[in-house]
C-alpha cells in the first residue's frame, strides 16, 4: 500500500511538471539578484540588496535597504546606479563630519549621522495604474508621442516618481547659482531639476562620479548641502566610492564633461540644437524635453548618442517614441537604447536606419542585418512578450525579408524565450553590448557576446552558446 501511494504521488508530480511545460506562456518569474549583479554590488558597509527579485517579464525590480533609506528600483542598471549613489551619500556624510570637526560649519547645520530614525522608503520607480514594462514599451508604439504632445504643457500627462527632485521652492539654493533660470522659458518644468545645480554641486558630483541632476532625493540633498558650505572643496577626502558604474562608450568622457562642466542652460540649448538638426519637430522636441522621466543628464546622453550616429533615417521617430516614457524605467530604457545604437554602429556594423514604429532601437545594419537592441533584464515568454515579438517578426519579414534577424539583450532570456525566438528565425545574443563597468578604466574592446542562433533550418551549422549569467 505504501509503495502504491508513493507511485501515485510520483505520477502526480510528473503530471504537474508536464502540464507546466505544456503551458502556452510563462508567468513572470521570481529571480535572484546574484544572478544579475556582481557579488561586490550585493552588499556594502551601508546597504544590502535583497536576493529576491520580482519581474514583470522584461524588467527586474530590486529592493535596496540602506542606512539612508530603502529603495525599490526597476531595472538592473538603475539598481547598480543606486548602489553607487549610496556609496556617494556615505562619502558626503564623511565630509559633513570633517567640516563640523574643523569648524567649517556649525554643529547641527547638517545631519552628519546616518539618519536611521528618520529612514524613509523611496517607492519603486514605477507608477500605480500604468501597464507593466511590456505593455508600456511594446504596446503603445505610434501613440506614445502623440499622447505626449497632446498633454504637453500640462502636468496631467505625467506622474513624477518620488525620487524626482523636489521643487526649487522647497529647497535652499546653493550660493553662486548658475544661469539655469534662462532655460525656464524654453523648457518649462525641466527647470525644477536644474535650478540650483551650480558649479559647486557639479564639481562635487564629478569628484564622486555621480549625476549632478540625480533623481535620488537623498543624494541631491547631500550634494546641495556640501556645495553650500564647501564650494571650493577644501574638505575633500578620498571620494571615489566603490562599485563605480560608468557607461562604456567612447562618447562617455565627452558627455560626462558636458554634464559636469557646462551650465544647465548651455546643455538645454545644445539638446535643442541637436534635435533640430536631426529633423525632430519643435513639438516633439519640446514634448521630449518636458517629460519628467528624463532629467537633464538622461536627455544629454540620449541626444548625444543619436547625434553620434551618421545622418540616418529614423532618429526623429525614435525621439517621438522616447517622448512617451511614462515611468523612470522607460526613460532609462530609451536612453540606453540610443546608447546601444551608438555602440553597435561603432563596434559591430554601420547603421543605415532606425526602424520606425518599433520599440526601442531596432536597426538596419550593414550586411542585411535587422537587429533589435533592447536593454532588458530578463525576458520571459509571457503572453505579452510573445504577441509583441510575433508582431516585430512580421514587420521584419514584410519590410526586410532578406535581413538576418538578431536580438541583442543587455540582460538574459529564459530558455523558453530563447527556444521560441530561435524557432522564429532570430539569433539571440545575451549579456551583449554592456553599458556598465565596474571601474573607471578606459574603454576595453567589446567582449564577444553569448549567441543563440536561429533554429537549424534557418541557419544550419550554428553553434548554440551557453546561457550567460
Amino acid at each position: 500500500m505504501k509503495l502504491g501511494r508513493i507511485a501515485v504521488c510520483f505520477s502526480a508530480a510528473l503530471a504537474v511538471v508536464a502540464a507546466a511545460n505544456n503551458q502556452p506562456f510563462e508567468a513572470p518569474p521570481v529571480l535572484k539578484a546574484s544572478d544579475f549583479l556582481d557579488a561586490a554590488l550585493l552588499k556594502g558597509p551601508d546597504y544590502i540588496l535583497e536576493e529576491k527579485v520580482s519581474s514583470d517579464g522584461v524588467f527586474n525590480t530590486y529592493t535596496i535597504s540602506s542606512n539612508f533609506g530603502t529603495w525599490k528600483v526597476q531595472s538592473t542598471s538603475l539598481a547598480a546606479t543606486r548602489v553607487h549613489e549610496i556609496g556617494a551619500i556615505a562619502k558626503l556624510k564623511e565630509v559633513d563630519k570633517i567640516a563640523v570637526a574643523a569648524g567649517g560649519i556649525a554643529h547641527g547645520a547638517v545631519d552628519v549621522g546616518k539618519g536611521v530614525a528618520s529612514i524613509v522608503t523611496h517607492p519603486v520607480d514605477t507608477v500605480t495604474g500604468v501597464a507593466d514594462g511590456v505593455g508600456r514599451l511594446f504596446g503603445r508604439i505610434g501613440r506614445g508621442a502623440k499622447r505626449t504632445a497632446e498633454k504637453m504643457g500640462s502636468d496631467d500627462g505625467y506622474k513624477s516618481e518620488p525620487q524626482n527632485l523636489s521643487p526649487p521652492a522647497k529647497e535652499e539654493k546653493a550660493p553662486g547659482q548658475s544661469t539655469a533660470g534662462k532655460a525656464v522659458g524654453a523648457t518649462g518644468d525641466l527647470a525644477k531639476d536644474i535650478i540650483g545645480v551650480n558649479y559647486a554641486m557639479r564639481s562635487w558630483a564629478k569628484k564622486l562620479r555621480v549625476d549632478p541632476y540625480t533623481r535620488n532625493e537623498v543624494l541631491h540633498a547631500e550634494l546641495r548641502d556640501v556645495a553650500q558650505y564647501d564650494a571650493g572643496g577644501r574638505f575633500s577626502i578620498n571620494l571615489v566610492p566603490g562599485g563605480i558604474v560608468l557607461t562604456a562608450l567612447s562618447t562617455t568622457a565627452t558627455v560626462n564633461d558636458l554634464i559636469w562642466m557646462k551650465e544647465p542652460d548651455e546643455l538645454v540649448t545644445l539638446n535643442e540644437t541637436r534635435l533640430k538638426a536631426m529633423g525632430v519637430s519643435p513639438q516633439v522636441s519640446r514634448a521630449f524635453r518636458l517629460n519628467p522621466q528624463y532629467n537633464l543628464t538622461r536627455q544629454v546622453r540620449l541626444v548625444a548618442s543619436l547625434d553620434a550616429l551618421p545622418a540616418i533615417a529614423g532618429r526623429p521617430e525614435f525621439v517621438a517614441r522616447a517622448a512617451g516614457a511614462q515611468v523612470d524605467a522607460d526613460g532609462q530604457f530609451y536612453m540606453e537604447s540610443a546608447m546601444l545604437a551608438d555602440l553597435f554602429n561603432r563596434t559591430q556594423a554601420p547603421l543605415s536606419r532606425i526602424v520606425a514604429n518599433l520599440p526601442g532601437a531596432c536597426v538596419i545594419a550593414q550586411g542585411d542585418r535587422f537587429a533589435c537592441l533592447f536593454p532588458l533584464d530578463y525576458v520571459a515568454w509571457t503572453e505579452g512578450v510573445a504577441g509583441h515579438f510575433d508582431r516585430i517578426t512580421k514587420v521584419a519579414q514584410a519590410e526586410f525579408p532578406k535581413a538576418k534577424r538578431e536580438l541583442w539583450l543587455t540582460g538574459r532570456a529564459s530558455p523558453r524565450t530563447a527556444s521560441e525566438l530561435q524557432a522564429r528565425g532570430w539569433a539571440l545574443r545575451e549579456k551583449s553590448l554592456a553599458l556598465i563597468s565596474e571601474d573607471v578604466q578606459p574603454e576595453k574592446p567589446a567582449a564577444k557576446p553569448v549567441e543563440k542562433p536561429p533554429a537549424p533550418e534557418n541557419k544550419p551549422g550554428a553553434e548554440k552558446g551557453s546561457q550567460a549569467k
